[in-house]
């Protein structure tokens, strides 16, 4: 019988749950080793990191460190059977996700359709869709796949204060230093700002009660870019999740390069807040 392989999995993460890596950063995987080899390694790794209380390694076997295996399906479906989509409309697949990520961006989704009997998403766990039955739009965070993201932070402030800090416009460039230079009234609900791209506009639109956030950015050329986010209790913190698309237009790489700065800007987020 094969010996059993294991890997070492850590890194540095938000906070002691040891749950999220810290913005910015990705979690390492060592391995695969024997047993006694992984055991070496884990304490190789945590000697050298005994002073970092927010670096933590894991042993884990080999079968257990795929955790990007949950799936969020679904959509707008004909009836409340919920097997069948509404007409023109096909299921939507997103992910794949860690556990967390999954729950997020679930949660997200559920409370922007609560008001709607015929939309409903669920969590599932190594979801085939080759062997779903209609059409399914993908919808990935996968690195090789740059169609869409999904960017959390964890902040250590209730999540009310986050919220009501995130709805004020006023302090977007305080933490979006990369998009936002300055920020203005405008009308119409909207915010006039200045970008390192020029002149844009702005509106953010939420509810204190579910925690939504969502901003739509309008260019100088008239062309929309819809980011929904949401504001969700965690402990005695809080976790901030925005879910980005591709805007049409714009290149892989370029989208892949703002996603860079967008973990940049959501440190900042995390700073901001925290030393206040």
């Amino acid at each position: 019988m094969p010996e059993q392989q294991f890997y070492v999995v850590g890194g540095e993460y938000a906070d002691t749950n040891f749950t999220i890596p810290a913005p910015g950063t990705e979690l390492e995987s060592h391995g695969p080793f024997s047993e006694r080899e992984a055991k070496i390694c884990w304490r190789e790794l945590t000697g050298k990191t005994v002073d970092n209380a927010m670096v933590r390694y894991f042993l884990k076997a080999a079968e257990q460190t795929n955790s990007k295996i949950y799936w969020v399906v679904g959509g707008e479906y004909a009836d409340t059977s919920f097997t069948k989509t509404a007409n023109g409309k096909q299921i939507e697949v997103y992910g794949p996700f860690e556990k967390w990520e999954a729950l997020g961006f679930w949660r997200g989704f559920t409370s922007k359709s609560v008001d709607d009997a015929l939309v409903r998403y669920d969590i599932r766990e190594n979801y085939d869709q080759d062997g779903a039955s209609g059409a399914a739009r993908k919808f990935s965070t996968a690195a090789q796949d740059a169609a869409a993201a999904v960017k959390s932070v964890v902040i250590n402030r209730p999540a009310e204060d986050v919220f009501a800090f995130l709805m004020s416009a006023e302090n977007w460039p305080k933490w979006a230093i990369h998009g936002i230079k300055s920020v203005s009234p405008g009308s119409g609900g909207y915010w006039e700002l200045e970008t390192p791209s020029g002149p844009a506009r702005f509106k953010l639109e939420g509810d204190a009660s579910s925690g939504i956030i969502d901003s739509t950015f309008v260019t100088g050329a008239g062309a929309d870019w819809s980011i929904p986010g949401r504001v969700v209790s965690a402990g005695g913190g809080s976790v901030f999740v925005m879910v980005f698309s591709k805007p049409p237009g714009m290149s892989d790489e370029q989208f892949k390069q703002d996603m860079k700065l967008t973990d940049e800007e959501f440190s900042a987020l995390k700073r901001q807040l925290e030393s206040h």
